[in-house]
This record gives structure tokens, sequence and C-alpha cells, in this order.
């Protein structure tokens, strides 16, 4: 029996993960649920999957508390996440944005397995990522068909690794076209339904610089090595390009329950239960290059990724509060990437020794958003 801890249960992956879970009712246990509210969507998991504990960042009410089954214990913040990894033989951490980064560094620090969906701890966390590679499984359905891609090759064998991307909602617009795009324009991804930061990084291509320096950090490939491609259909999730002239694909239905159902068994393969997918109807299959003009965030990526230290958690910090303000309406979409370069190119910060100063400098990055933001809106008054 399989002892798993759900963070950000409530989530897109953190649901899906829990359907897969209900498939399988005699092989995985949930033991720990956690989420920022104690919603009522959190309070269903819990009656159904009755886990010894779930946590929230919010204070529930006296009315919620009460609500819980017998055997399942509240507990609150930070407490609460190490007691639900504690109890966990596999953490699934679908906590979102740069709020899942102190999760997996406890998941880590904890010797336990990670599921890891959360793209900034795996930037954000290289050094201990790299010390804790056989204990991490992604879940991204790009890192985790390389992740089985490089099961099958010798590593000397392969020139590069190649991640695959729609190209958002934004692949045929020009310049022109985006400068005016809108929040719901950004947010009207073409294959995937996810939560709305991550699918802003996906229009900008930033969550694809995030996962060239994942990929870096999972699988210790130099980023020199690490391609990114435009697939439209987003059916082929992970490309090996060996020396030879080979190209190793890994394809699949757009639906992340694949992934999760992977990751929750490996190494063992179950039976898909949601419906076969016939082969035929992953077709056609296209591959363009990435016009790296209209989509300079995998510029600034790579760039930060071959400075390292501080650069990558102020990458992301950046990118976090550059994101909020467009999603807010006060800035433009090609402002997310300006803001960041702005912050990367003043920088004045030592480099992270800790967990507590990388925090710092995701925290100093969003204030420096938000600084440049005012400037600027007080030079245009």
């Amino acid at each position: 029996m399989i002892r798993l801890a759900v963070l950000g249960s409530t989530g897109s992956i953190g649901t899906q993960t829990l359907e897969v879970v209900g498939k399988f009712p005699d092989e995985i246990e949930v033991v720990a649920l956690l989420a920022k509210r104690a919603s009522e969507k959190l309070l269903d998991q819990v009656l159904r999957h009755r886990p010894s504990i779930v946590v929230t960042y919010e204070k529930p009410s006296q009315e919620w508390l009460s609500s819980l089954p017998e055997g399942t214990e509240y507990m609150f913040g930070d407490e609460g996440l190490r007691e639900a990894i504690s109890l966990a033989d596999r953490v699934m951490n679908a906590v979102s944005g740069i709020h899942g980064i102190k999760p997996a560094y406890y998941a880590l620090k904890e010797k336990k397995t990670l599921l890891a969906s959360n793209k900034e701890s795996i930037v954000c966390l290289g050094g201990l990522v790299r010390e804790n590679r056989e204990r991490i499984i992604p879940v991204d359905s790009e890192h985790n068909a390389l992740f089985q891609l490089l099961e099958g090759v010798r590593r000397e064998d392969i020139r590069f690794l190649y991640l695959t991307a729609s190209g958002g909602p934004f692949r045929n617009w020009s310049i022109e076209e985006m400068k005016k795009a809108t929040p719901e324009d950004a947010l009207k991804h073409p294959n995937w339904n996810m939560g709305a930061k991550i699918t802003i990084d996906s229009a900008t291509l930033m969550n694809k610089g995030f996962e060239m320096l994942e990929a870096m950090n999972l699988f210790d490939v130099e980023l020199s090595r690490i391609k990114v491609v435009i697939h439209p259909q987003s059916v082929v999730h992970g490309v090996l390009e060996l020396k030879d002239g080979s190209f190793f694909l890994h394809a699949g239905k757009t639906d992340m329950r694949i992934p999760i159902m992977h990751t929750l068994f490996y190494p063992e393969r179950k039976e898909y239960p949601f419906g076969r997918v016939d082969l035929t109807s992953l077709s056609p299959v296209e591959f363009e290059p990435v016009d790296e003009e209209k989509f300079r965030s995998l510029y600034l990526a790579r760039w930060a990724g071959e400075m390292r230290g501080v650069y990558i958690p102020v990458l992301v910090g950046a990118d976090e509060e550059a994101v909020s303000l467009f999603l807010e309406g006060r800035i433009g979409f090609l402002d997310i990437v300006d803001l960041i370069e702005k912050v990367l190119s003043s920088v004045n910060i030592p480099d992270p020794e800790n967990l507590e100063g990388i925090l710092e400098a995701i925290e100093w990055a969003r204030r420096k958003v938000r600084e440049i933001y005012e400037k600027e809106c007080a030079e245009i008054r």
C-alpha cells in the first residue's frame, strides 16, 4: 500500500491525482491533503479519501472543522505541512508557483519520494535536487516523458533533449498583435486546462524556460543540449536526438492523468483506467522552430541558468510578480518579459546559501518588479 500526501489537492494536478487514486483504492492510501483554503472542495476530498490529516494555510471556520470525519486531524500551516510529509512514502507536490518551493525542500530533506509537479521548486532548489535525483519522479508531461526516454538509452549516445511547446494562444500572432493581448486572450490555452499562472507562462513560453532549467537539474544535462521546439498538437511530450541520427519520441494524448499515474506507481505500470486511445487519433504531428524574437523568455531563462546563483530565484520571483501585474490588467502582455529583463539587469544581492536565502531573493525580485512598475507609471504621469 502506497502512503500518499497530496499537497495542493484542490488545484488541477491535485484534483487529477485524486481522480487517479480513486481508481486504485486498494493500492494507494491518501494519508494527507493540503490546500491553501478550507474550501468545500477540500472538504469533499477529505470526506471521500479520509486522510489522517488535512492542512490549510488559511484558518477554517468552526463549521468546516466540525464537518471533518472521525480520524482526520486538522493542522495549520508549516507545522501541518511537515507532518503531512512525515506520514507519506510519496509526496505529490502540486502546490502552484513559488509556494511549492518549501514543500519540495522539506520532502527532499525528509528523504521522501517527491512527485514533482511544481516547476519553481525544481528550478530554485538546484543543488538539493541534484543531490536527490534518485528520489524525484517528474510529473510534468515533458519531464516525465524525458524521464522515461532516458531509461532506455546510454547517456553518451544522446546529442540533444527536446522539450515540446504548443506555442500557446499566440503562436500565430505577430508582435504587434501580442502588444494588445488581454489576460482573457492569454488564458485561452489551445490544448491544456491549467491554472492562471502556468497558463500565462505558457503564453510567454516562460514555462519552457523554467523547464529547460528543470531538465538541467533533473537529468544532469548542459543547457546547451536542451532545446525547445513548437509542437502545436501537444501529443509528443519529449524527444531525444541520438548521435546516430535517431530520434526517440514519447507520445500520448493531452491527459495529465497519464504521467500522474506513472509517477504514483513507478517503476510498475498500470492499465490506464480512463479509456484506450487509438494511435491514429494522435495525428497529425508537426514540429516548428521557436521564434525567439517573439518569445524572449527563453533567452532570459537560458541566461539566468548560465549565470546560476541568485539569478535563478530572481527570475522566478520576477516572473511571478510580472504575471500578477498582467492578470490585474496593470501592464501589457509583452511588458511581462520586459519587466523580468529589467529586474535581472539590476540584481545587487548575494547568492542564496539556504532555503531562506532563496525565498528572500524571490521576494526581492517581486518587490523590484513593483518598484520598476511604480517608477515607470510615475514617469508617464
